[in-house]
C-alpha cells in the first residue's frame, strides 16, 4: 500500500467522498449548536410573551400606570396627548421595529365610579377589569388595568394580538439572522478544530501503513495514549501477538511434522532397497510386511495432520455446526472398532442414553471418539476391557473412554495432550497426535479434556466434557452393549 486516503478534509480542503468521521463530527457539532440556540430562542420568546408573568404583560401594566399618572397631572390636552404618544412609542419600540398602529392599541380612562372620562378613538368593547387583577388575553386583544397613585382614575389598556405576533416574529428574525450569518464561520472553525483533533488518528494510520506486513512486533505510536485510540492500538497489538504465537506454533508444527515424517519415509526407503536386494521369497515377504506397516503409519500420521488442519480451520470460521446425536455417534465408533477388539480378545462396550443431542461438528466429534478408542485398543494388552460411557453432568455432557490397561503416569498426563508427544517405551505405530486432536475438538466446542485413573485405580479414563450451552436434550438410558462380544458371536 503506497498511500491511504483518510476520510476527512485533505490538505487542499477537499471533502472526500464516502462515509466520513469528519462530516459526522461536524454535522453533530453544528446540529448541537443550532439546537441549543433554538432552545434558548424558544425559552426567551416564551419568557417574554407568556401571559400574566411575562415581560410583555409586565411592561403593558407599567404602560397603563404611566398613562394613569399622565392623566392625573393637570396638563393641557395637547401636552397630555404628546406625553401619552411618547410612552406608547417607547413600549412599542421595546418589542418591535414597526410601531403600534392606531387599530392595534386602545385605552380608556374612568373615574372611581366607572364613568368614562376619556378614551382613544380606537377603543373597542372589551371586558372591564378590576384593579389588581392580572392581564386578560383573548383571541384579538391583550388587556390590563391600572389605577393612579391617588386612586382618582383608572386606565384600561388593550393591545391587539396581531402586534404580539409581529413582536414574536421580529424576535425570531433578530435571533435567527445572526445564527445564519455565523454558520459559515462556525463551519470553518469546526473544520480546523476537528481536522486538528483527528491528527492522532492520521498518525496511527500511518504507523499501521509503515508496519512491515511480515513483522509481528508490537505497533509503536506515540499518539496511542489518547483514550479513544487506546482500544484500537491495544487490539492491533493483541492481534499481532496472537499472530506471532500462531506463526510460532505453525513453524513448530511443520518442523515436528517434518521430523515425524522423516523417520517412516527413511524406513520405507530402506525397506524398498532391502526388498530389491533380497535373495529369497520369504525374506521379500517379511520386508513387504514391514513396508506395509511403515506405509500405514505414514498414512495415519498424514491423516492426523489433515484432521488437525481441518480443526484449526473450523475454529477460525465457526462453520460445520449442526445438531449431533452424540450417543448414536459413540455407538457407531464403538461398532466400527469392534472387529479390531475381537482380534485382540478385548471387551469393547458402550454405556449411556439412547440419544443425546449436541450442537457441534459431527466429523470433529467422531474423530475425537475414534482416536480415544483407537488409543485404548492400541496400548491395552489382550483380554483388557474398554468402556465408552456417555452421561449428563451439571454443566453439560461428558463422554469418557475407560480401560484397565497400563495407564499414564500422573506427571505425564498434561504432556501427552501436546502434539507429537509419545510415552517412553510406548507400543509402535502411534503418531503422538491422537490426544492432541481430542483436545483441539474440546476447544472447538468450548469443552475440556481430563485424564484420570481407570476403574479400580488401574488403567486410564479420558473424559471429553462439553458445556451445557452446547447440550440440547437427552433421552432414556439405553441398555449396555458389548459390541466386541456381538462381533465375536457373529464371527463364530
Amino acid at each position: 500500500m503506497d498511500a491511504l486516503e483518510i476520510d476527512r478534509p485533505a490538505a487542499g480542503g477537499r471533502l472526500l467522498s464516502g462515509p466520513s468521521l469528519y462530516r459526522r463530527l461536524a454535522v453533530a457539532s453544528l446540529a448541537s449548536i443550532i439546537l441549543v440556540w433554538m432552545l434558548l430562542l424558544g425559552w426567551f420568546v416564551w419568557e417574554v410573551t407568556r401571559e400574566d408573568v411575562g415581560y410583555f404583560d409586565r411592561d403593558l401594566v407599567g404602560l397603563a400606570e404611566n398613562l394613569s399618572d399622565v392623566h392625573r397631572l393637570e396638563l393641557e390636552p395637547q401636552a397630555r396627548h404628546a406625553a401619552l404618544e411618547r410612552r406608547v412609542a417607547q413600549f412599542s419600540r421595546a418589542y418591535a421595529d414597526s410601531a403600534l398602529r392606531d387599530d392595534e392599541f386602545a385605552w380608556q380612562v374612568t373615574d372611581r365610579r366607572g364613568r368614562v372620562l376619556e378614551r382613544s378613538p380606537s377603543w373597542v368593547d372589551v371586558p372591564r377589569l378590576d384593579v389588581g387583577g392580572g392581564p386578560v388575553g383573548s383571541d384579538a386583544w391583550r388587556t390590563v388595568v391600572a389605577e393612579a397613585v391617588d386612586g382618582t382614575v383608572r386606565v384600561q389598556v388593550a393591545v391587539a394580538q396581531s402586534f404580539l405576533q409581529r413582536a414574536r416574529l421580529e424576535m425570531l428574525i433578530f435571533f435567527l439572522v445572526p445564527l445564519v450569518a455565523v454558520l459559515p464561520v462556525l463551519g470553518l472553525l469546526l473544520r480546523l478544530g476537528i481536522g486538528r483533533a483527528l491528527r492522532p488518528l492520521d498518525k496511527l494510520t500511518r504507523a499501521l501503513i509503515r508496519h512491515v506486513p511480515q513483522s509481528t512486533h508490537p505497533l509503536e505510536c506515540t499518539d496511542a495514549r489518547y483514550t479513544e485510540l487506546r482500544p484500537v492500538f491495544d487490539s492491533v497489538n493483541h492481534l499481532l501477538a496472537r499472530l506471532a504465537a500462531y506463526r510460532e506454533n505453525e513453524r513448530r508444527f511443520v518442523a515436528d511434522a517434518a521430523h515425524e515424517l522423516r523417520t517412516p519415509l527413511a524406513a520405507i526407503g530402506a525397506q524398498v532397497h532391502l526388498m530389491v536386494t533380497a535373495e529369497s521369497a520369504a525374506e521379500r515377504a517379511k520386508l513387504a510386511g514391514m513396508l506395509h506397516a511403515s506405509i500405514e503409519r505414514s498414512a495415519a500420521l498424514v491423516g492426523n495432520l489433515l484432521t488437525l488442519s481441518r480443526l484449526d480451520a473450523a475454529s477460525s470460521t465457526g462453520s460445520d455446526r449442526q445438531t449431533v446425536d452424540v450417543a448414536r455417534l459413540a455407538r457407531e465408533v464403538v461398532a466400527c472398532h469392534a472387529p479390531r477388539a475381537v482380534l485382540k480378545d478385548t471387551s469393547l462396550a458402550y454405556e449411556g442414553p439412547d440419544s443425546a443431542d449436541l450442537l457441534g461438528s459431527a466429523p470433529a466429534l467422531e474423530s475425537a471418539l475414534s482416536n480415544l478408542v483407537d488409543n485404548a485398543l492400541r496400548y491395552c494388552p489382550r483380554g483388557a476391557s474398554i468402556c465408552v460411557a456417555l452421561h449428563q453432568e451439571v454443566d453439560g455432557l461428558c463422554v469418557s473412554v475407560s480401560d484397565d490397561g497400563p495407564g499414564i503416569a500422573h506427571d505425564m498426563r498434561e504432556e501427552v495432550l501436546k502434539r507429537f508427544v509419545r510415552l517412553p517405551g510406548a507400543a509402535p505405530g502411534g503418531s503422538g497426535l491422537g490426544l492432541a486432536i481430542v483436545k483441539r475438538v474440546a476447544e472447538l466446542h468450548g469443552g475440556s479434556v481430563t485424564l484420570a485413573g481407570g476403574p479400580g485405580g488401574h488403567g486410564l479414563t479420558v473424559s471429553l466434557c462439553l458445556p451445557v450451552s452446547a447440550a440440547c436434550t437427552q433421552r432414556p438410558q439405553a441398555p449396555h452393549f458389548d459390541f466386541a462380544e456381538i462381533a465375536r458371536a457373529r464371527h463364530a
